[in-house]
């Protein structure tokens, strides 16, 4: 490869092959609008490799400014911002998502299926666990809960819903106690 085709390369761009244009670059933008406006999938583009690290880079950056997994409309704004795609419209970038997910690896695809996935087994051990706290803190125990069961994956999700039920017993004693009896000195 020479220094030109490099740069190319890195920059993600193609070569034209339409006779006015014949060996200037084709902008990665332009790559997805046609791809959007023909239903054609980007990955089978040779440069879809750096389309896709164009839109993971600005979905990093959008995450790093928020503080959270961006939405749409922020990642979409990232990318302007960072100009790594200027004058990508909506239907190009919602197009560009759809490509993204279906170019993911299945272990991918798979992790996120599990992670979410609700387990029946913990929600059921967190409901019994409810029956042993005060009637009026069974809500916010539910919440807390639910909470912290959902950054979990579900085998992990079980284990902490079992450790809340076999706590709930003497945790929803001592709390009962404390309501008909007040704080008691020790």
């Amino acid at each position: 490869m020479t220094l030109t085709h490099v740069r190319a390369y890195i920059v993600g761009h193609g070569e034209r092959r339409s006779p006015r244009g014949r060996d200037q670059p084709k902008a990665a933008v332009d790559i997805v609008e046609q791809a959007a406006r023909e239903r054609k999938d980007i990955a089978e583009d040779p440069n879809a490799k750096l389309i896709f690290a164009s839109f993971d880079g600005a979905l990093s950056d959008a995450a790093k400014r928020h503080g959270r997994h961006p939405t749409a409309a922020e990642t979409h704004l990232e990318l302007e911002r960072s100009r790594r795609m200027p004058g990508l419209t909506l239907e190009g970038f919602d197009w560009l998502i759809k490509c993204r997910l279906l170019n993911e690896t299945a272990s991918i695809r798979a992790a996120d299926l599990r992670r979410s996935a609700k387990p029946r087994a913990a929600e059921r051990y967190v409901n019994f666990s409810l029956h042993f706290m005060p009637r009026g803190q069974r809500e916010r125990y539910r919440q807390e809960w639910e909470a912290e069961m959902t950054a979990l994956v579900p085998a992990e999700a079980d284990r902490f819903a079992r450790g809340v039920l076999r706590t709930a017993v003497k945790s929803g004693l001592s709390l009962r106690v404390r309501e008909l009896f007040g704080r008691m000195a020790a």
